[in-house]
């Protein structure tokens, strides 16, 4: 079986009522460049049933699920598993791996021109907004462009499917008392009032109002076929939206004061974001000095070019070719803070 370019697993917790069960399923991309899901295994109501304990904190799966993640990874499918299941192993084996591993594999370091294309084709207009209120508590949808496009790399390369598992565990942060503001904002609401205060104070407008727009914006998500991907639609409203139904219709909005709303969104509107920029231990005249390169070429330099010029210079550097030792140990410093600069 050949496997597909962009493959990544994920634990669907599936509700019925009641009942509970979960599966683990796989993005991939289609012919149509665009994402869909499968179901690798089924795992019941308990995934605990296909772990064994081995000396009170080594953990043995199952082997017909080990032989089913394997089937749909080149990766090891006992990592994979204990990424996917992380939540039901004991205790005493978590602090172990813990030590050992770092979990969640989302890439770091600055974005390419690549992340930025699809970053472009891949995220809908819905999932910016919920970033947009997740990461920075926003109601007013005005300044959506201010996002930091960073934000959007763990949704790359996401079936539909994958995506709203990965924002129903964004939205457990949330207070049961934010959630008719957080609705308000990811359906923009406020386009259909005139008030001063409808940007960022739902609670003061007509709830009756209010509830039929917000009725209009869902079933109109509910059609977007780009929203979907490849995944097959009904005429039924589907069971990822209906969690904003009852955040909507089955929770009282929290109290508020107007002019603490009013004060706060009027400093959001004045205050830029900018990722701080990492400072060298060096003047720029002496990094240009000891690479013999201009600062600001060093800067937008490539990791895999400036790693290339460092092993240049430090060959001419090193005490066992003759070079000085001092100005050695001052290059490899000067390039290891200018590695960490790359990696933000």
């Amino acid at each position: 079986m050949s496997l597909p370019m962009t493959a990544f697993m994920y634990l669907a917790k599936l509700q019925d009522g009641s009942d509970t069960s979960f599966q683990i399923r796989q993005s991939y991309q289609t012919e149509e460049n665009s994402f869909n899901y499968r179901i690798v295994y089924k795992l019941g109501n308990d995934p605990r049933r296909f772990i064994d304990l081995f000396e009170d904190h080594i953990v043995l799966f199952k082997s017909d699920l080990i032989d089913a993640v394997s089937t749909h990874t080149k990766d090891d499918g006992e990592s994979v598993l204990e990424q996917l299941l992380w939540d039901f192993l004991p205790k005493e084996t978590k602090r172990r791996l813990a030590m050992f591993q770092t979990r969640g594999g989302y890439q770091r370091g600055p974005l390419t021109a690549d992340d930025r294309k699809k970053i472009t084709s891949q995220i809908h207009l819905f999932d910016l907004r919920r970033l947009y209120y997740i990461r920075y508590g926003a109601v007013d949808q005005s300044r959506l462009s201010r996002l930091h496009e960073k934000c959007c790399r763990p949704l790359l390369g996401q079936s539909r499917d994958e995506r709203e598992y990965y924002f129903a565990a964004e939205e457990a942060v949330l207070k049961p008392g934010s959630y008719l503001q957080y609705v308000y904002a990811i359906f923009n609401l406020q386009k259909y009032f005139s008030q001063s205060f409808a940007p960022w104070l739902p609670e003061s407008l007509a709830m009756d109002e209010m509830a039929e727009y917000f009725e209009i914006e869902l079933c109109r998500l509910n059609r977007d076929r780009r929203f979907w991907q490849e995944e097959e639609r009904t005429d039924s409203l589907h069971h990822h939206l209906t969690r904003y139904l009852i955040m909507f219709f089955d929770y009282t909005p929290a109290r508020r004061s107007f002019l603490a709303d009013f004060t706060r969104t009027f400093m959001a509107g004045h205050r830029t974001f900018r990722w701080p920029e990492r400072k060298l231990s060096r003047p720029p005249e002496k990094v240009s000095e000891i690479f013999a390169t201009p600062y600001e070429e060093l800067k937008t330099m490539p990791r895999e070019q400036l790693n290339r010029l460092y092993r240049q210079k430090a060959m001419g550097l090193h005490p066992d070719r003759g070079g000085d030792h001092d100005l050695f140990i001052e290059l490899t410093e000067i390039y290891n803070e200018l590695l960490r600069t790359k990696q933000e």
